[in-house]
């Protein structure tokens, strides 16, 4: 008997009752199976649609920025100090863990990068794979033949051509220009940066860092569709253009700051005891910058491209690159300097008359030990011959008729001991002593009395015990004594131009304060400094011996505890209508009057050997 045919009956004898129930059950059964498919159907394409659509895409799509060029910044005359260039640079997109172990051993090889490297700039980017990730700026000719040759073996790498940070001048203001690199993970948890993401770049020092939000455009992209292997198959869609940031214009004069970091780098040859020499120059009307040099510097372009971290550390370490900015961070005691400070006050306070004068026997009679730097001593001067020949002992009976608190107070009108405001970040405060001060730092455990001594208000009015000044805030207080008292903020930047060349913003100057002294003493004060370089006694008159314009200045050369003196000169010039202010500083270089002042010649034969410069604001 066939058995199917056996079935066929015996289904057939089955009751109508039980064939039925089965049809129903069988019925039911496909429509729950049915029921359950479109469930799934309506999750996937609906409730979970718009997610599994952009994990689709993310296996086909990568988002490829176009970062924008930041704006140039361009000194007073028009010279470009920083620009933007174009470079291939090399860009990853993470496809998988099983591609990368392939990829980045090969790709280290090429690049000449470590692995761990690599992957640390991979994992900065955990999240969001779907961009690029930047792993080597600028690679070589050879590099580049290289990876174009292997791309089958280089899944997911590519070359872009991308803008990336030139300074043509190189070394040249680099403390003052700064330089850029990629935002840290810790600056991200900053909410000041919270428009910003992992890669972006951004200005780390100087000039850069400062106006960073002037000089940042906004990136533009556009997708990129790649096949299984991460290799690029075709544009979608036209993307958005970036939009390059704005341009700076400062106040520095590329020419002066060329001349005065050349005089400073042939004054640290000459003194290899030196270590480090900075020097300011100033409009004496309005404050502006035309030169901010120290020296030695660092070649920012060299960071730009790639720099190894023992590479790095070894160029600080022997001393060839240095970061700070020595006349805004640098502290000194201003020695000699200063004591145009304390006669401006003795002036002022009625403590010494203009014709009056004091007998210099080579030691100050109450305090023997207290001496001037010429044996013998200077004889009977009054106060302008005391600044001509810096007469130590005159300025210690000055600093006894004063007394700490009076000098203080005409120190912090000048702007010693405080920040200037210049549009620069990390500016030092400096020290200026008062009874105030030294309670609080006995306090602390930084002095070992709480009050003066007889003999220290003397030295407080030589620019000595505890005083420490920065070049900017000397150059500042010279730029008021120049200027008939009024005191002006150092600053930078002058303009802001757009893409097409407009003005949009202004920056212009201001007056910090006017110095509550009559024209008299601050006219007995720039006579005194005029006699130091234009006198046959004075302290810079054969550093200046010939020069074509009238100087005056005054020389210091301040004690320090740790080494060699520090070499200063602080001066303006021309003498009867100032156009500049000039403040030469050489750490540990020794005499002012043999190091420093020689320099700051030069320096004022940048600004006025071939005419005056041009004054911004007039």
């Amino acid at each position: 008997m066939n058995p199917l045919l056996g079935i066929g009956r015996e289904s057939q004898s089955l009751p109508p009752e039980e064939m039925k129930r089965r049809r129903t059950f069988f019925t039911f059964t496909i429509i729950l199976v049915f029921a359950a498919l479109s469930a799934q159907l309506f999750i996937l394409q609906v409730v979970n649609g718009e997610r599994y659509r952009r994990l689709s895409q993310e296996n086909y799509l990568r988002i490829t920025p176009i970062p924008a060029p930041r704006g140039d910044v361009l000194d007073r005359n028009g010279e470009i100090l920083i620009t933007s260039r174009p470079a291939f640079s090399v860009f990853y997109w993470y496809l998988d863990e099983d591609k990368a172990s392939e990829v980045i051993p090969h790709l280290s090889r090429v690049l000449e990068l470590d692995e761990e490297e690599i992957r640390d700039r991979i994992s900065r980017y955990k999240g969001r794979y779907f961009e690029p990730v930047p792993i080597a700026r600028e690679i070589t000719p050879m590099q580049y033949t290289a990876i174009i040759e292997d791309a089958p073996n280089l899944p997911g790498v590519f070359i872009d051509s991308i803008p990336i940070r030139y300074y043509p001048g190189n070394e040249l203001a680099s403390p003052v220009l700064g330089y850029v690199g990629e935002i840290t993970a810790s600056q991200l948890q900053d909410p000041r940066w919270k428009e910003y993401k992992i890669g972006d770049i951004i200005g780390k020092e100087g000039l850069e860092a400062y106006y960073q939000d002037i000089l940042r455009g906004k990136d533009g992209g556009y997708q990129v569709e790649v096949d299984y292997r991460g290799r690029p198959t075709g544009n979608i869609g036209q993307g958005i253009e970036p939009e390059p940031g704005n341009d700076l214009v400062v106040s520095l004069d590329s020419r002066i700051q060329k001349a005065a970091e050349e005089a400073l780098k042939s004054v640290l040859q000459e003194r290899p005891k030196a270590n480090g020499a900075s020097c300011v120059v100033l409009d004496a009307k309005n404050g502006g910058v035309l030169a901010m040099a120290s020296v030695p510097g660092f070649d920012p372009n060299r960071i730009v491209t790639g720099i190894s971290q023992k590479e790095l550390n070894k160029l600080v370490g022997d001393g060839e690159w240095r970061f700070s900015n020595l006349t805004t961070t640098g502290l000194y005691p201003p020695g000699s300097t200063f004591k145009v400070v304390t006669a401006m006050a003795a002036l002022a306070e009625g403590k010494v008359g203009t014709s009056e004068t004091f007998f210099d026997p080579g030691y100050h009679p109450s305090v023997p030990t207290l001496g001037c730097h010429k044996r013998g001593g200077h004889g009977a001067v009054d106060v302008k011959e005391a600044l001509e020949v810096s007469c130590n002992v005159f300025f210690y009976e000055m600093g006894r008729r004063l007394g700490v608190d009076t000098i203080a107070r005409y120190a912090e009108s000048l702007g010693l001991g405080q920040k200037t405001g210049i549009d620069l970040f990390g500016e030092n405060y400096g020290t200026v002593p008062s009874t105030e001060w030294k309670r609080e730092a006995f306090s602390e455990g930084r002095v070992a009395q709480p009050e003066f001594l007889y003999s220290e208000h003397m030295m407080v009015a030589m620019g000595q015990a505890f005083h420490l000044e920065t070049p900017l805030q000397m150059a500042s207080a010279v730029q008021a004594i120049a200027n008939d008292g009024v005191r002006m903020r150092p600053h930078l930047a002058r303009r802001v131009l757009d893409s097409d060349g407009q003005a949009v913003r202004e920056f212009l100057p201001e007056a910090l304060n006017v110095l509550d002294v009559g024209k008299d003493v601050l006219q007995t004060v720039r006579e005194g400094m005029r006699q130091v370089v234009s006198s046959v006694n004075g302290t810079a008159y054969w550093a200046f011996y010939g020069f074509p314009h009238e100087i005056a200045g005054k020389t210091g050369t301040a004690e320090n505890p740790l080494g060699e003196s520090h070499s200063w000169f602080v001066g303006f010039g021309p003498y009867e209508d100032p156009e500049v202010v000039v403040v030469v500083v050489v750490a540990q270089g020794g005499s002012g009057s043999a190091v420093a002042t020689p320099a700051a010649r030069a320096v004022f034969e940048a600004c006025l050997g071939q005419g005056t410069p041009a004054s911004e604001g007039r």
